[in-house]
């Protein structure tokens, strides 16, 4: 599969999450996110252009093709697609946390947090979920190294084949 039939294969079956994809597809799919997002932050940085609007934009069209053609692909392997949820589980609790590790912040500065205790437990939560966000990652990227599973599985046929 070339870069130009990954991206059209991307954004074609953006809503198909049932299936399989092999690694060229989501791989090329990567890439084009990737550098589209790249690309797009040059090209606001050149133009003086603050916010990064343009990016999120590109982000948030590629979304949910680049999420279908994940979960294709983690199908591929063998695993159920919805394995791509947990580190967006975690980015979102991690977020949270934050949010409110912050909101206690501006209410009375870091020392003073820590010396009302309003900080106990919560710092060392935002650590552990880094971790356990860092993991997550490095066994998605692993998953998605690794070959495709020979023949049919519960997921439908092997793609090489159709």
């Amino acid at each position: 599969m070339t870069f130009t039939d990954a991206v059209k294969s991307g954004f074609e079956n953006s809503l198909n999450f049932s299936g399989r994809s092999r690694r060229p597809e989501y791989w090329w799919f990567f890439l084009f996110v990737f550098a589209g997002a790249f690309a797009l932050a040059l090209v606001q940085a050149a133009m003086g252009m603050t916010g990064n609007w343009l990016v999120r934009l590109f982000q948030l069209v590629t979304f949910v093709p680049f999420l279908a053609v994940g979960w294709r692909r983690l199908q591929d392997t063998g695993r159920p697609g919805w394995y791509l949820v947990v580190p967006v589980v975690i980015v979102v609790i991690s977020s949270l946390m934050v949010g409110s590790l912050s909101a206690n912040m501006m209410q009375g500065g870091f020392g003073d947090m820590h010396q009302a205790g309003r900080m106990h437990g919560q710092t060392g939560i935002v650590a552990l979920l880094a971790v356990a966000q860092f993991i997550a990652g490095v066994v998605i990227i692993w998953w998605m190294t690794r070959r495709s599973q020979r023949g049919d599985n519960k997921f439908g046929p092997e793609p090489r084949f159709k």
